[in-house]
């Protein structure tokens, strides 16, 4: 028969399993939404996931996101991906290690969704 102790330990595994599973879910779906960007931004600093980005505004050139921690001085070699000058939703799965930056294209405005960690 099991003791005590064993029942309890066995409970608190599966509730550190569910907590884990939980985790991974919202980190895919994205945990935040940044607020519309319309010029440079830091949107977070640190580690996360880059789940989509949205074009409210098409502008009149492209725009793009970086791997970096500040909303300047930030160039090419961080780039994650551009963004496109068509409205609408596009998804990402990008992991980014500094920070998340947006960088609007002439006109254009644009919002992240995101999870950290």
């Amino acid at each position: 028969m099991a003791s005590l102790d064993d029942i309890l330990t066995t409970q608190k595994n599966g509730v550190v399993a569910i907590n884990n599973y939980t985790n991974a879910i919202l980190r895919g779906q994205g945990s935040y939404t940044s607020a519309t960007v319309t010029g440079d931004t830091l949107v977070v600093s640190g580690r996360g996931y880059l789940v989509s980005f949205t074009v409210l505004v098409a502008g009149s050139s492209a725009g793009s996101i970086y791997n970096f921690n500040a909303a300047s001085g930030f160039s090419a070699p961080q780039k994650l991906c551009a963004v496109g000058t068509t409205v609408g939703i596009y998804p990402a799965g990008l992991v980014f290690t500094s920070g998340l930056v947006i960088s609007p294209g002439t006109g254009q405005s644009i919002n992240v969704t995101y999870s950290l960690g």
